[in-house]
């Protein structure tokens, strides 16, 4: 007995059904991605005003520079006014009121910044251009205990990147640090966190 073969017809709207269904399926897929696309583009479009209206809450003046050597390299880097700025980061030497190291941070943070962390020689020596010889200034490390040093944004602390002054630092019960001129030349000193000094302020750049 033979079999009945489908007809032609239903062959064809066979495969017109799954040639319809395979091609809603690519299109559905390309408008997720495209929707992805969309979404993180906004995202990463919205993050710098996001900061810039962070930096607002603290500031009412920014001040933007140029960087980049061609138009394609171009952006645009901010740091608020009376800041000084260098490779990403933006500083400010606080003189006001001499004050403890809590003190110091305190400020720093309703400045929307922190105690400065220091990791080479070029950005101690920029800092050190903006300070007076005869005043010393808190930075961002500290002694957590027996003598372990951390910085305040907790980036590690590299013994082989420092610079104390000869012979520190010298005493236990010292757990902070300020940065101060000595004969010659700037370093570290550990000294008690609860005398008062000036201090640096540091942070990040907003990118446009």
């Amino acid at each position: 007995m033979m079999q009945e073969r489908p007809a032609q017809g239903q062959v064809v709207c066979w495969s017109l059904r799954l040639w319809m269904a395979a091609l809603i399926s690519i299109l559905l897929l390309s408008t997720c991605f495209i929707a992805s696309c969309v979404v993180t583009y906004q995202l990463m479009m919205n993050k710098p005003n996001r900061r810039l209206s962070e930096l607002h809450t603290y500031h009412s003046n920014l001040i933007c520079f140029s960087e980049g050597t061609t138009v394609s390299e171009k952006v645009w880097s901010c740091c608020p006014k009376d800041w000084k700025p260098f490779g990403s980061y933006c500083y400010f030497t606080s003189t006001d009121s001499r004050a403890s190291q809590n003190k110091s941070e305190e400020k720093c943070s309703l400045r929307g910044a922190h105690l400065v962390v220091i990791h080479s020689q070029e950005e101690q020596d920029f800092i050190t251009r903006m300070l007076d010889t005869a005043a010393g200034y808190f930075i961002g490390l500290s002694d957590v205990g027996n003598s372990q040093w951390r910085w305040i944004d907790q980036t590690p602390y590299n013994d082989r990147a420092t610079f104390w002054h000869k012979g520190e630092p010298n005493n236990d019960y010292e757990k902070c640090v300020i940065l101060n001129y000595r004969k010659t030349m700037w370093g570290w000193n550990d000294i008690d966190c609860s005398d008062e000094e000036n201090s640096v302020c540091q942070m990040k750049k907003i990118y446009l």
